[in-house]
C-alpha cells in the first residue's frame, strides 16, 4: 500500500524543508532533487512498523505549528526559514519520541538528494580516499621462553 495523494503532497512540503535556503552552505537547485520518490522508495521498502511510524510521523509534523508553536496554523503555510527552525526543534526535542519522528523524516530526505548524482559529487561522497603506501614489514626476533619445571 501507498501512500495518498496528500501524504505525497505532505512530503514534497515537508523533506525540502531540512535545507534552509538562507543559511547558505549547501544549496539544490530547483526540481534537482525529487524528495517524493526518494521518500517513497524507502516507505516501499519498509516493514509495516516502519511504513506507520513515517505516516505518523508526517502527519504529525504538519500538525506541529499547533502542538510545538501553539499557532492554528500548518507546516506549509510557514515560510522557509521557520520550516527549517521547526524541524530543527523537532529533531532536538526533549522527548524520544517526537525527536525519533523528526530524525527519521530526515533521514527520508538525506536519502533522497543522496540518490542524485550531482550531490554526490559535490559532497565528495563516492570519491575514494587515496591508498596509504603501503609499509615495508618489519619481522620481530622471536625469543623462546623455557616453560617453567622444563629441564
Amino acid at each position: 500500500m501507498t501512500m495518498t495523494a496528500i501524504e505525497r503532497r505532505w512530503l514534497s512540503v515537508v523533506l525540502p524543508s531540512f535545507l534552509d535556503p538562507t543559511a547558505g552552505g549547501f544549496g539544490l537547485d530547483p526540481g534537482e532533487v525529487d524528495f517524493e520518490r526518494g521518500a517513497l522508495t524507502m516507505y516501499d521498502a519498509s516493514s509495516l512498523l516502519g511504513r506507520v511510524g513515517m505516516r505518523a510521523s508526517l502527519l504529525f509534523v504538519m500538525l506541529s505549528p499547533l502542538f510545538i508553536l501553539g499557532r492554528l496554523a500548518s507546516f506549509a503555510s510557514l515560510g522557509s526559514t521557520e520550516r527549517s527552525a521547526l524541524l530543527a526543534r523537532i529533531c532536538s526535542h526533549r522527548h524520544f519520541a517526537l525527536r525519533g519522528m523528526g530524525i527519521l523524516l530526515k533521514l527520508a530526505a538525506s536519502m533522497a538528494m543522496f540518490r542524485v548524482p550531482s550531490v554526490r559529487n559535490r559532497t565528495n561522497h563516492d570519491r575514494r580516499p587515496m591508498a596509504a603506501p603501503a609499509r615495508r614489514r618489519v619481522t620481530l626476533p622471536l625469543r623462546l621462553i623455557p616453560a617453567i619445571g622444563a629441564a
